[in-house]
């Protein structure tokens, strides 16, 4: 947050950061209101919502004063969808035409379907993951039936997570390519210190270096970005070392970038205020 701060008042902009939990919605004699303490956000060009995982609610509301008040809101695609769900992103990148690996997805899964469906070893994630977190490796069917077994409840809420089972694709790495307004911005392998880890993510202690990608992975890149009508997202590939194929893991729609800053010595967060200038113009 301190780097798009300072990259924002860089570009000129006033700037205000605030927390979800923070914003207050009046209703009175058919006006609409919506505060952060005393700052009135109808006076703001651009409101940029970052890391709403728990907030939903609140950014449907965002959308909703935002469309009202003509505020550009960014990423553009919160006024139309408000739902976070890997799986979702997934067959929009079908539906896109781009490879993904082989997915299962259902809360009412057996062991014995999966492990016809899938070969051992297997990934499991949340549908709402992140940074690598609650994703993990299952080796054998006794793994998977243990892990059904403890993710088992007897009735599901709104706080239960969801699980989808996934092929394993074998990479010694993954690339992270940063897509703003349709375009690349540049690319970076990320690999695992430990050879044993699986998950490549800096947040988890991977080691990220800049990277030339092809055109076609530049395509890919801005597809899968384009499917989901994200405007900045941090695409994720990985490719089978044994084959030589290619797939999109997923778009990032809060891309963390001091690693990829450090790897690149591209300034994204000026990048991202230059393209928002370009929206308020």
């Amino acid at each position: 947050l301190f780097l798009l701060e300072n990259a924002a008042k860089k570009a000129g902009f006033e700037t205000f950061v605030f927390h979800f939990k923070d914003i207050r919605l009046s209703l009175n004699n058919g006006n609409i209101d919506i505060k952060v303490g005393d700052v009135p956000l109808k006076d703001f060009s651009i409101i940029f919502c970052r890391g709403f995982w728990n907030y939903q609610n609140e950014v449907a509301l965002l959308a909703q004063f935002c469309r009202a008040h003509k505020i550009n809101l960014f990423d553009s695609e919160l006024l139309t969808r408000h739902t976070i769900s890997k799986m979702y992103d997934l067959v929009c990148f079908e539906r896109a035409g781009l490879p993904v690996p082989k997915t299962i997805f259902s809360d009412q899964l057996s062991s014995d379907f999966i492990a016809k469906e899938l070969e051992f070893p297997l990934v499991v994630k949340e549908d709402r993951s992140r940074q690598g977190r609650n994703v993990f490796l299952l080796e054998d069917k006794q793994a998977l039936e243990k892990f059904i077994a403890n993710n088992k409840v007897a009735q599901k809420s709104l706080d239960t997570p969801s699980y989808h089972f996934q092929e394993f694709i074998p990479a010694d790495y993954d690339i992270r390519v940063i897509v703003i307004g349709g375009k690349v911005v540049g690319a970076i392998k990320r690999q695992s210190r430990n050879p044993s880890e699986f998950r490549h993510n800096i947040s988890l202690g991977g080691i990220a270096s800049e990277m030339s990608i092809s055109a076609e992975m530049e395509r890919m890149a801005i597809l899968a970005a384009k499917s989901l009508n994200f405007e900045f997202g941090g695409a994720d590939f990985i490719t089978n070392k044994k084959t030589g194929e290619v797939y999109i893991l997923e778009v990032n729609r809060s891309p963390g970038f001091e690693g990829f800053i450090s790897a690149t010595g591209i300034d994204v967060p000026h990048v991202l205020m230059q393209f928002f200038l370009s929206k308020c113009e």
